[in-house]
């Protein structure tokens, strides 16, 4: 999602924009929405592009996330501008597990 919004090989890596992001639903697609959805309000109010998101926590059962996002704050003229984002969807929402590999497949609303 945030490669859609600027190249992440532009993006850095700064200490103090790192943030930590909740979120929880009531099954597993609608925790994808709500974390998604988490990191595009952060992007929006706070310009922070995250380069890597590390999962620190994940309940299955209570459909609970617990991450940490590193890159920096977007800045025009720094960083390459590209397709902003305006809203996760439920359209075709896909994941599919494996042992040991997971997917997921989200429509972005651009």
């Amino acid at each position: 999602m945030f490669n859609y919004m600027t190249p992440l090989e532009g993006v850095g890596l700064d200490p103090a924009a790192t943030r930590t992001y909740f979120a929880e639903g009531h099954d597993m697609h609608s925790l994808l929405f709500a974390f998604l959805d988490e990191l595009l309000f952060v992007f929006a109010t706070d310009m922070v592009v995250c380069r890597e998101v590390e999962v620190l926590e994940l309940d299955r059962g209570a459909h609970r996330i617990c991450a940490v996002g590193h890159g920096e704050r977007f800045e025009r003229g720094r960083h390459e501008a590209g397709t902003e984002v305006k809203a996760i969807t439920y359209s075709n929402m896909q994941i599919r597990e494996t042992p040991g590999d997971c997917e997921v497949f989200v429509i972005i609303d651009i």
